[in-house]
């Protein structure tokens, strides 16, 4: 380790003060000019990824989406209202009015 570094001796409020006055005008500019940078890059990228059209493989088969039956379960329930009075003309009720409860 180097013996002769003094961190002590090292006057870290003369350099920010001295900073200070010799750049402290600017400062505001400075940050106008980083805030400006960052909002155009955030529109960049808005306007990057709204203008980017999902891959093959992030589509969706628009045949997958069908519902799909069960014949069995069709089958068992046309067996039941077959059967049964009740379930039939409750069956019939909703046929008829679908959205009464």
């Amino acid at each position: 380790m180097n013996k002769g570094l003094n961190l002590k001796s090292i006057d870290f409020k003369g350099l920010g003060t001295k900073y200070a006055k010799q750049y402290g005008k600017h400062m505001a500019f400075a940050a106008v000019i980083i805030v400006l940078l960052v909002y155009v890059l955030v529109v960049a990228k808005i306007s990057a990824l709204s203008k980017a059209e999902p891959s093959s493989s992030q589509t969706v088969d628009t045949n997958s989406l069908v519902p799909r039956v069960n014949q069995q379960a069709i089958n068992r329930i046309q067996a039941l209202e077959n059967n049964s009075p009740q379930i039939h003309s409750l069956f019939e009720q909703a046929r008829n009015n679908p959205f009464q409860e």
